[in-house]
């Protein structure tokens, strides 16, 4: 082989490796085990199934958390937000050879764009008190999760020892996140402790009432509360995820979530646009003011642009109102429907 094929050839590995490794998200336990119950206080999350271990601090891995990032969020294209770029609220989408670029979001985009996850606890037993110790059935522990007024369906997430305070499990490292966190809005989000492995855990058979057998998954989803779950090993791929959410989605409400995730994602990108533009007329105004005093043509011509942006800022807030109501229905409504 000629050098200039062996470059080649080295340039075809290197890619596939950038392109394959950001598709998985990146719990490093992979979702498993389940502990036994016997050994919950030995080994928590200790792989099953002849699963590989998750590599310890004075041995990295590629999965572990010492690993380097060669495409984490930290990489962005030259000439954006930090160094100046032409137009630094433009979103983008991919860099050269399909590497990730990260987007500095406005604050309101950042406020849309994370998970509202709920920690819930065990009812109150009517002239009790608190709940008897000891795990509580499935249908009940189901039920406890869910709100009486917040009818929209579960994404239940138990965390393991590997990705405790971090949302690894779901989302992915190294790939944007956008359309994920958008989709979470749709779910009633509800995050375990790993300890729920412990026989006594009032929690304990939110997965452990399932008939799931030794590859328990990190999270599931949840129709309504006689659905079967949707389940999820904590390494899977963006594309399949949203799928699933998608067609849990398309059974509790009355609009398409694909297209207006779509839709809601354009309205984020017209918030960060609109925030830098606010940012750069502010300071105009400021020098105009200091310059020209503020009855001046120039300064009001300025103020005239913000005022402007105002009204552009609440046709986006009514339009993102629209958007993100997709019409939950009643479980039986919808059921009844399909049939």
């Amino acid at each position: 082989m000629n050098p200039s094929s062996l470059a080649l050839s080295s340039r075809a590995i290197l890619c596939a490796l950038v392109v394959s490794v950001p598709v998985l998200s990146q719990c490093p336990a992979g979702g498993y085990p389940p502990p036994e119950p016997s050994r919950a206080g030995a080994n928590p999350v200790g792989p099953v199934n002849n699963q590989p271990q998750p590599a310890g601090p004075s041995t990295p891995s590629p999965g572990g958390p010492s690993a380097p990032e060669p495409s984490g969020p930290t990489y962005k294209r030259p000439g954006g937000p930090s160094t100046g770029g032409r137009n630094p609220t433009k979103p983008t989408t991919g860099g050269r050879r399909g590497m990730p670029i990260t987007l500095d979001r406005g604050p309101t985009s950042k406020r849309r764009l994370s998970v509202s996850w709920s920690h819930p606890v065990p009812p109150v037993q009517k002239g009790k008190g608190t709940r008897a110790a000891g795990p509580m059935s499935r249908t009940e522990a189901i039920a406890a999760m869910w709100d009486e007024d917040d009818g929209r369906p579960l994404l239940v997430l138990r965390e393991c020892q590997a990705c405790m305070g971090s949302d690894s499990a779901l989302l992915s490292r190294s790939l944007k996140n956008d359309k994920t966190m958008l989709l979470t809005k749709w779910f009633r989000t509800v995050k375990l402790p790993a300890h729920i492995w412990e026989r006594t855990h009032p929690f304990y058979n939110v997965f452990a009432g399932y008939n799931f057998g030794k590859k328990v998954p990190h999270f599931f989803l949840l129709a309504h509360k006689d659905a079967k779950p949707v389940t999820f090993s904590g390494v899977q791929t963006q594309s399949k995820l949203w799928s699933a959410m998608y067609k849990v989605l398309e059974t509790r409400y009355a609009k398409s979530p694909k297209r207006q995730v779509k839709k809601w994602l354009m309205l984020l990108d017209r918030y960060d646009t609109i925030e830098g533009r606010r940012v750069a007329l502010k300071e105009k105004l400021l020098a105009a003011r200091a310059a020209y005093g503020s009855k001046h043509k120039k300064t009001k011509k300025i103020s005239a642009q913000l005022a402007d942006l105002d009204k552009e800022w609440a046709a986006v807030e009514a339009a993102e109102k629209k958007v993100s109501d997709l019409g939950l229905l009643e479980p039986t409504k919808k059921l009844a429907k399909a049939r």
